[in-house]
């Protein structure tokens, strides 16, 4: 996702008509259309369905101690994971900054349905944590406490609207996920390239399971509601404006051919 959005063009000459409906604001309506849908709508029931698989029956304990003890996971493992959702918000609000300082509607018109995304991902994501109440894997306790690993039945502790922001879902694998999805399905003329933000979003996942941040069911549950908000913002983009350029095979004149960045400024 980093690399195919650094190739986004920056302009200073498009007409104003080009950019009308490319703000982060704009296209709501056709977003919670987009999420009313069969895909969208199924994605976010097995969402919350999940939990109420993993929680009762003990998977999602069992699946901690696999992570903890079978590879070698222990709590805050690595703070790239935690901070990776932080970096690219502001990328992304500092991105779109500068493309609407410049005039660029291409720079505006690739933000957008990330900066979108995240904050409805972000708004949909806190309304569950509060809602649901689940308790963290170490619950507020010693991470380092030799027996942390010992109290099965704080994985299926639910206190609704008693925690403050929970747990369920994964709020970091929730934001991951909606960004890659907005931008494969606003960009989907890039093919292969339009996938990237997706093993992006499978590290800080993994990082929030290895690095004893949540149950297993919180981050399966923040992947498919991300996806299900990503994708339905990045349509709406998509249906309306088109895609902010393409990747193009450029002869060269020493031979040969080179990959670029095509666009409308």
């Amino acid at each position: 996702m980093g690399i195919a959005l650094a190739t986004i063009g920056i302009g200073a000459r498009a007409e104003a008509d080009e950019c009308t409906g490319g703000e982060p604001w704009a296209r709501l309506e056709a977003s919670a259309s987009n999420f009313a849908r069969p895909l969208p709508l199924t994605l976010t029931a097995l969402a919350v369905v999940t939990p109420l698989g993993f929680a009762p029956t003990g998977l999602d304990q069992r699946l901690r101690i696999v992570a903890q003890r079978d590879f070698a996971g222990r709590p805050n493992l690595e703070p790239v994971s935690v901070w990776t959702p932080y970096v690219l918000a502001g990328g992304f609000v500092v991105g779109y900054g500068i493309s609407a300082a410049v005039g660029s509607c291409s720079g505006k018109r690739g933000f957008s349905p990330l900066l979108q995304a995240g904050v409805v991902t972000f708004v949909g994501v806190g309304a569950l944590k509060l809602a649901v109440g689940r308790r963290w894997p170490n619950g507020g306790g010693n991470p380092n406490a030799p027996d942390r690993l010992e109290h099965p039945a704080g994985a299926h502790d639910f206190a609704p609207f008693r925690r403050g922001f929970a747990a369920w879902p994964s709020g970091h694998t929730a934001l991951l996920f909606a960004g890659a999805s907005a931008f494969r399905a606003s960009n989907s003329e890039l093919g292969w390239v339009s996938w990237l933000g997706y093993p992006l979003a499978l590290g800080v996942a993994g990082g929030m399971w290895f690095g004893d941040h949540h149950y297993a069911s919180d981050i399966i549950s923040g992947a498919l509601f991300g996806e299900a908000v990503g994708s339905s913002v990045g349509q709406s983009f998509s249906q309306a404006l088109g895609v902010p350029g393409e990747l193009a095979l450029v002869p060269r004149n020493q031979g040969g051919f080179a990959i670029q960045w095509q666009g409308q400024w």
